[in-house]
């Protein structure tokens, strides 16, 4: 188990138990922001912790320990965080219990777009760390080096190298796989060299003769059924290889279907990639991996696109309500109202349906009650970013704060589009 992982699960036993209320923080802390030159997030937090209500000790004077603690622990300096999540609060024996979580990937959900923050006082708000835990893939990394094989397990930014995948392979073996693997990439720097163009696979004539050396094939089958175990015991969703071209694409013959079904980038071999350190493999792998995703969203909505039917958002939620609604495809930045009836918990997009159901709705924000109302009534969510979601909120229609949604296979995927 990654040490992210660790850290949330304690973080949620000990919130489950709390007795008390809770000071949550979340907030954009990622350096390569210009809203976030000079550590300004620090200020934006302060600010915003002035303007919540005093948070008082069972005496009823200002907490100053619990604030104290809670600025010592903003004051301290991570560098390669994106989001930082903090909580504070004291325990039914008034101990004071406070956790910061530096995360290296982003959160939907809670808008930090433009240097804003997340912070309140109250019920303990976990949604979006629930949500990243359940939602982003857990991702293998298979770097095919001539000394040795390494193998990466990486987890909401967080990458370990895992050791034992490879920990019975001799290195005299590695070095006569490095010695076959020459062979094969002299070959085909050759044909590089000369007329006829470049050829990133190996042919067909190549590919058996590689098969024909049968400790060659025994070694690769050996691999492949290695990497197998390891992408099942981990749980791992998506793979990257990493490797010479040809090299990657002959290894992908020994992996079952289902493997080859979950590669979503091959990345050519660096020159210095046995030198690297686990989070720097992660930083040469994220960007063909963000491409790859961008391009899944583009391709669905391609699909959406071309099967749309436009309706109203208070059919979307009425949909939603009947259990009707398979994946729910909504913008990252998602920032909508709805209004809610606090008993029996009914939804509307306008006041006049919600008081059909009760006399007083509530308007709240979407983003509070999506994951929810999706969990509730059986509906996976899609947050699409990037050109997908801009694409999302300028193709699919509505203008001054209006919601619409496209439903097509059957009324079974929706899109919510959102204009300010």
């Amino acid at each position: 188990m990654l040490q992210i992982e660790s850290r949330l699960n304690e973080l949620r036993e000990w919130i489950e138990t709390a007795d008390a209320d809770i000071l949550t923080i979340y907030a954009d802390v990622n350096p390569a922001n210009p809203e976030n030159a000079g550590r300004s997030w620090l200020k934006r937090i302060k600010n915003a912790l002035h303007g919540l209500p005093e948070i008082r000790d069972s005496q009823g004077k200002r907490d100053e320990p619990l604030y104290d603690l809670v600025m010592e622990l903003l004051e301290q300096e991570k560098p390669e965080a994106r989001t930082l999540a903090l909580f504070a609060y004291r325990d039914k024996n008034k101990k004071l219990r406070a956790e910061r979580l530096d995360l290296q990937i982003d959160l939907p959900i809670v808008n930090l777009a433009n240097g804003r923050v997340d912070v309140r006082y109250g019920d303990p708000y976990l949604t979006p760390l629930l949500f990243a835990v359940d939602e982003y893939e857990r991702t293998g990394i298979l770097i095919m080096k001539p000394d040795g094989w390494k193998f990466y397990e990486v987890f909401l930014g967080e990458t370990r190298e895992v050791e034992e995948i490879f920990g019975d392979t001799p290195g005299e073996d590695w070095n006569l796989i490095a010695k076959s693997n020459e062979r094969i990439s002299a070959e085909m720097n050759y044909r590089a060299a000369n007329p006829g163009g470049r050829f990133d696979k190996l042919s067909p004539k190549d590919r058996a003769s590689a098969r024909t050396d049968a400790w060659l094939n025994k070694y690769y089958n050996k691999l492949a059924r290695a990497l197998s175990r390891t992408v099942d015991s981990l749980s791992i969703e998506r793979l990257a290889l990493v490797g010479e071209k040809w090299q990657t694409s002959h290894f992908e013959t020994y992996l079952t279907r289902r493997l080859q079904n979950r590669i979503v980038a091959r990345i050519s071999l660096w020159p210095d990639a046995g030198k690297l350190s686990p989070n720097t493999v992660w930083r040469r792998v994220e960007q063909s991996l963000i491409e790859a995703e961008r391009k899944s969203e583009m391709e669905l909505l391609d699909k959406i696109n071309g099967n749309a039917g436009l309706r109203g958002i208070d059919e979307v939620l009425d949909a939603l309500q009947m259990g009707r609604v398979q994946v729910w495809i909504l913008p990252w930045s998602l920032d909508i109202n709805i209004w809610r009836c606090s008993e029996g918990g009914f939804i509307a997009a306008s006041r006049e349906i919600a008081e059909t159901v009760c006399s007083q709705p509530e308007e709240v924000p979407l983003r509070e009650y999506v994951l929810t109302l999706a969990a509730e009534y059986g509906s996976d969510l899609e947050f699409v970013r990037g050109k997908a979601e801009e694409r999302l909120l300028k193709e699919m229609g509505g203008d001054g704060g209006a919601a619409k949604m496209v439903t097509p296979f059957n009324e079974n995927y929706f899109l919510i589009n959102i204009y300010e």
